[in-house]
């Protein structure tokens, strides 16, 4: 029969035998904090050319997405969904309603779920939801993609910038 393990004495040993990173308390390996000076830089560097340029692109498509309606009333958004009145102002205002809003819930969401699940999921949401508002044949159809949009959207910056620190 094996021995009981007693878990505070363990949890004290592996503490105490452990280096851990100053925001959580997961170990870092030691190959990392034996990096001198000059090491330590070649793999930022290595590491900003392989995520930076990503992010980059990221950043473009979602300014993009943004002013993108712009566009498509140009090219007559407005006549093709029957809007009248200040129907397409309140389709470019919705997005800003739970953008605003869920900035802060996404980011407490950062902590209870991996940045990489949570970031792939928002960003394959994004894309959905903006094809769904190329194909919408109505305003309420438009509204509703343009508040999901701003749902969506609105962790992305927060997850970006949690992800680069």
């Amino acid at each position: 029969m094996p021995e009981p393990v007693d878990e505070k004495a363990r949890s004290e040993d592996y503490d105490s035998s452990h280096k851990f990173s100053a925001d959580s308390r997961t170990p870092i390996p030691e190959v990392i904090t034996s990096l001198d000076r000059s090491e330590e830089k070649k793999l930022l560097w290595k590491l900003d050319m392989h995520v930076l340029p990503t992010i980059s692109i990221l950043y473009m498509l979602a300014f993009i997405d943004r002013i993108n309606i712009g566009n498509a009333k140009i090219q007559g958004l407005d006549t093709d969904l029957n809007m009248t009145g200040n129907q397409y102002n309140v389709a470019l205002f919705i997005f800003f309603i739970p953008y605003i809003l869920c900035e802060v819930p996404s980011n407490l969401l950062l902590k209870r779920i991996k940045p990489s699940t949570w970031l792939s999921f928002i960003m394959l949401c994004w894309g959905l939801i903006t094809v769904f508002q190329g194909v919408t044949q109505s305003y309420a159809g438009l509204v509703a993609c343009r508040f999901f949009l701003g749902l969506f959207e609105a962790g992305f910056v927060p997850g970006k910038m949690l992800e680069v620190r």
